[in-house]
């Protein structure tokens, strides 16, 4: 492993002048995975870590020269953005393991110089490119990146060879089962139809997720599977064609089946969940197609919309009232009536309403009475077809809701949520609520709808703070400061997992007011916010959605991966994003904590490669494996991640800790520690050859042990640790390194 590391580097500094070479694969060695790993993912999917990785050394950055069928062609699956992306799969007939996603880095004259624009499904093409896996869930995407300036970088493209054309093989059957057991993935018998063109059918739609599109479906036996909106005629979100015609079918729609490519995408508690992405339209998505359409429905269930309640915000001496359009969308049948369910508080039966539309009236009405000062009331609403279909909206499992509040609405009642859905209760209302700014935009740097998104809190606590953007400029929000003291009117929605306001103005109140205090939340196991990094929790996970906008703060973590978005602590998929741990590097249970996001406006990050490029000039290196005495920031959902977004530097106490650096010692050693003298840090570089217990001492002249840099199991290599003595008086220090059957000493001297 190491001479393929060294392999690499020599490789990467004459990228210019060496010609790359290319190994024939056929698609199934790329991606077969053995049985019994599988069966071991199937096991541990409820576990507190699963550690497992379904890559080897041949799918790790290796150019790499296959042949197969273009499934789509490019731009079709737009989920990739300024990305040309297609799908090959082996040619021969009943394979498995057979599925390949191939794409570039971007959409440049480089990328375009692969051809990759020239395909169109059903081609035989022969491809050359550089062979990784995408995402950090066992099951993960096998890819192949025909160009790409990250890494693995592969910059000397070869064009696409088009063997042959013709049209794409038919769909392989398959059932819900062969993804999933009940709504358990199983990647036994999951992993093999990854990237491949399947088709299953005859299922029921039984959850929408309206701002995306997707939806879930289950069979007969309740398995249930995910729909994926990866191709611009399938979803609502922005990566959608504007000709696209598409509507998430209605909960409890039969459909006759439902054909795409299979990916594995992330999902709390297992290894990954096995999606389905249907690529080409039907007339119901695009107007003229002769294509009959990746989803065909068989029945389908009344149609839901204009769901409304009034008043929005209500106290306790309002009624509500609520409206909503129903409609059948199969041919020749009516709806016959409709329904409001109710419930009071979160426990308890619902109260049913049975509704019949008014002459000459186009919506069902009905009325929720008054409810009792700071109750919850939940409602979902249920239409029936003269054809015996029936369908509810929303899903009757994650109910709309509202909080009853004579006193106004806090930030508290607009964040919470009692349902695991992340959604808050008051998503399209205007809302007014007052707090303190904890992060502006010389803390933190994002875009929400065009405008810089900033948080505020009303207090310390779990459901106490919100993301909120002006709506424009003139607003003021983007000038404001951490600690001003306001209130704002705006429209509350749920974007990308985050619950945010739209402010429509503000009040502002006072400059330099005490910032709420950072909650102390604990990544300690299962029940804290910590999560296998494999495994992240789904949006809505309540111990996690609970401090979701909050200012919190981590004592004692330690970072235990460069990239979090890398299994292998490597370079590929670098987002900024690294990991920590309540563990110490290499103890167990390492991959149990959270991710820290670079979103902050400090000089702090942990990846050390050359495709992380969002460094600022004066960045400052936490070493892998430091301890971080406190990290404090705002818990953020973006992206499918639970993240933690440190503000400035002041958000960080003291870095102590070691990096491991890639070679093997053949031997003990401890180093001149580098600089020396030194002001106020230095460097201290050793080596143990084999594993086991390893402490590291600083001692003053009167041989007190004024600091311990180390002390714990580690695996054989070679570390550097860092020492700050800014606490310490000038003058001479000892450092002592201690293994089973090696002890050393050095000198060193600090100098203010």
């Amino acid at each position: 492993m190491r001479n393929q590391l060294l392999f690499l580097i020599v490789c990467l500094v004459g990228l210019g002048s060496i010609a790359w070479s290319q190994t024939d694969y056929s698609i199934r060695q790329l991606n077969e995975v053995p049985l019994d790993s599988l069966l071991l993912i199937d096991t541990q999917q409820s576990s507190a870590r699963t550690n497992l990785d379904d890559t080897d050394p041949v799918r790790r950055n290796d150019t790499v020269r296959v042949v197969g069928v273009v499934l789509v062609r490019p731009r079709i699956l737009t989920y990739t953005l300024a990305r040309y992306n297609i799908f090959i799969q082996d040619t021969a007939s009943g394979e498995i393991f057979a599925g390949l996603n191939v794409l570039t880095n971007d959409t440049s004259s480089q990328a375009q110089s692969t051809l990759i624009t020239a395909v169109d499904s059903g081609m035989v093409v022969k491809v050359v490119g550089r062979a990784l896996e995408f995402g950090n869930q066992p099951n993960s995407l096998t890819e192949m990146f025909m160009y790409t300036t990250g890494a693995p970088v592969f910059t000397s493209p070869v064009a696409v060879e088009i063997l042959s054309s013709g049209s794409r093989p038919a769909p392989r059957e398959a059932t819900v089962d062969s993804f999933s057991v009940g709504t358990s993935p199983r990647p036994s018998r999951g992993e093999k139809y990854e990237g491949m063109y399947v088709i299953v059918r005859n299922v029921t739609v039984n959850s929408v997720d309206l701002g995306s599109g997707r939806f879930t479906f289950v069979d007969a036996n309740g398995n249930q599977m995910l729909m994926y909106d990866g191709s611009g005629y399938y979803t609502l979100r922005g990566h959608r064609y504007t000709n696209s015609r598409y509507s998430p079918p209605p909960v409890g729609t039969k459909l006759e089946y439902i054909r795409g490519v299979i990916l594995p995408q992330p999902r709390t508690g297992t290894g990954g969940e096995y999606a389905i992405m249907p690529m080409y339209p039907g007339p119901n998505e695009l107007q003229g197609s002769s294509y009959p359409g990746d989803i065909k429905i068989d029945k389908f269930a009344p149609q839901i919309t204009n769901l409304r309640r009034t008043p929005g915000v209500p106290t306790s001496s309002n009624a509500v009232s609520v409206t909503f359009a129903a409609a059948n969308l199969n041919s020749g049948a009516a709806i016959d009536s409709a329904a409001l369910y109710y419930r009071v508080g979160l426990s308890g039966s619902y109260v049913q309403q049975i509704l019949t539309l008014a002459p000459s009236d186009t919506l069902y009405r009905a009325t929720i009475p008054a409810s009792p000062n700071d109750s919850i009331v939940s409602y979902y609403t249920a239409a029936y077809g003269s054809d015996g279909t029936s369908g509810t909206f929303p899903d009757a499992t994650v109910p709309f809701f509202y909080k009853v509040r004579d006193a106004g609405l806090r930030i508290f009642d607009v964040q919470f949520t009692p349902f695991v859905n992340g959604q808050s209760g008051f998503v399209g209302d205007t809302v007014t609520v007052s707090g303190v700014i904890t992060a502006d935009t010389s803390d933190y740097v994002e875009i929400s709808g065009g405008r810089p998104r900033i948080f505020m809190a009303t207090q310390s606590g779990a459901w106490n703070g919100v993301a909120i953007w002006g709506s424009t400029a003139s607003v003021g929000v983007d000038t404001l400061q951490r600690g001003d003291s306001l209130q704002v009117t705006g429209i509350v929605s749920e974007a990308n997992g985050r619950t945010n306001i739209q402010v429509l103005s503000k009040v502002f109140r006072q400059r330099g007011v005490t910032v709420p205090a950072p909650s102390s939340i604990s990544i300690s196991g299962s029940g804290s916010v910590s999560y296998d990094l494999s495994n992240p929790p789904v949006n809505g996970n309540l111990t996690f959605e609970q401090w979701e906008g909050s200012l919190v703060q981590i004592t004692n973590p330690y970072v235990v991966r460069r990239n979090a978005d890398n299994p292998n602590d490597g370079s590929g998929s670098n987002f900024g994003e690294y990991f920590i741990s309540a563990n110490a590097f290499g103890a167990s249970f390492s991959n149990f904590g959270l991710r820290v996001n670079d979103n902050g406006t400090n000089r702090y990050y942990a990846d050390t490669s050359a495709s992380y490029t969002a460094k600022p000039s004066n960045a400052v290196l936490i070493p892998l494996g430091s301890r971080i005495s406190t990290i404090r920031g705002i818990l953020d959902y973006s992206f499918s991640f639970y993240k933690l977004e440190p503000r400035k530097d002041d958000d960080f106490g003291t870095i102590t800790g070691v990096e491991i650096v890639d070679l093997t010692p053949s031997g003990f050693d401890l180093s001149q520690n580098y600089p020396n003298p030194f002001n106020p840090a230095t460097q201290i570089r050793y080596s143990v050859p084999t594993a086991g217990k390893v402490t590291l001492k600083i001692y003053n002249l009167l041989g007190q042990v004024v600091a311990t840099l180390v002390n714990q199991e580690q695996v054989a290599g070679t570390y550097v640790t860092r020492f700050d003595a800014s606490r310490l008086a000038s003058g001479v220090y000892f450092y002592r390194l201690q293994t089973d059957g090696y002890a050393a000493v050095k000198k060193m001297m600090f100098l203010k």
